[in-house]
Formats: C-alpha cells, sequence, structure tokens
C-alpha cells in the first residue's frame, strides 16, 4: 500500500465517522439529535447487559469500544451505581 492509498483509506475512514455522528450536517438541532439518539440508544443496550448480569466496568467499555470512564458515566446518567468496578443497581430513575 502507498502513502496516497493510506492517506485516502484514512480519510474515507474519517470522513465515515464523522458522517456517522452527524458532523457534516448544517443544522446544529439535528447534530444534537442524532447525539441525544446515540446516547438513548447506549443506555437502552447498556441497561440490557446489566439486567444479564455483565457488570463489571472493563468488559462493558470493551463491549462499546469505549473508555471506562465513558461507561462511568453512562452508568451514573442511567440511575446505576458504580463500586469495585462492577456496576450496581442504584436509585434507577
Amino acid at each position: 500500500m502507498t502513502i496516497e492509498e493510506y492517506k485516502r483509506q484514512s480519510i474515507k475512514r474519517a470522513n465515515k465517522q464523522a458522517a456517522v455522528s452527524g458532523a457534516f450536517t448544517n443544522c446544529f438541532d439535528t447534530r444534537a439529535q442524532s447525539e441525544r439518539k446515540r446516547a438513548s440508544e447506549r443506555k437502552r443496550r447498556f441497561r440490557v447487559l446489566v439486567r444479564s448480569n455483565i457488570t463489571e466496568i472493563d468488559v462493558l467499555a470493551q463491549y462499546f469500544t469505549i473508555s471506562a470512564n465513558t461507561i462511568k458515566k453512562i452508568a451514573y446518567s442511567a440511575g446505576y451505581r458504580i463500586s469495585n468496578g462492577q456496576v450496581v443497581e442504584g436509585a434507577v430513575r
């Protein structure tokens, strides 16, 4: 693979990721709406995994391919608590 081909591939990949995240929308509202949709979808999938007894932060982070800190934010926003690297039922909203 030449350097030009590699650059082309990386640009395509970056553009695809940006399009998925809503970066190419002209309207801020549309982008914010896609962010809210993505966050709610993550919370929904997170709840399903926790109910199926997958509660380790590291495992959940690997499943979502995001950092452990981001998983913690999702857990807190979904109404769960974190204790010893595990997601614990909290005051579920």
